[in-house]
């Protein structure tokens, strides 16, 4: 039975890895569709600029990771600059794919794991939360290119590269 959970939540795991390129590459394509001038943008006083919304998407990659890394919770930059944000979320995505290929079966099925105002998760609930608040971001910054007259680039399911 061991091997039969260790199989399964391993391909668990390889199976998110394969949905993050995607995400990745879908969130990567989105932030290049906004021209560098528009980065500041905010649709209403309240709301983050676009560059906010893809930095603090970013910074949660990070955030989550932390679960597995022992490292501090990480500064949130105060980027706004197209490059700089654009390699920061690079980064980030890079970053949660590292981790997460260097995840066993015992890393998945941990029950104490936890990031601040999130009660204790599996690593596989962990690993869940950081794919739903990227795609909750990255379905903001959409909104936002839509605002500025801007279509969106396609969603793919599986990875272009």
């Amino acid at each position: 039975m061991a091997d039969l959970t260790t199989n399964f939540i391993l391909g668990w795991r390889n199976s998110f890895l394969k949905h993050w390129r995607v995400t990745q590459d879908y969130t990567i394509a989105i932030a290049g569709a906004m021209p560098s001038e528009h980065y500041g943008f905010k649709p209403a006083p309240k709301e983050c600029s676009f560059a906010e919304q893809l930095v603090h998407l970013a910074w949660g990659n990070r955030l989550y990771m932390t679960v597995w890394t022992a490292s501090p919770i990480p500064d949130r930059p105060n980027i706004q600059e197209k490059t700089e944000v654009e390699e920061y979320l690079s980064d980030s995505f890079q970053h949660v794919t590292d981790v997460v290929g260097g995840l066993d079966e015992r890393d998945l099925l941990r029950q104490d794991l936890g990031v601040p105002h999130v009660p204790p998760h599996t690593g596989t609930d962990i690993l869940l939360r950081a794919y739903m608040h990227t795609a909750h971001h990255r379905g903001q910054a959409v909104v936002y290119l839509r605002l500025k007259d801007i279509e969106p680039p396609d969603w793919a399911f599986i990875p272009t590269g």
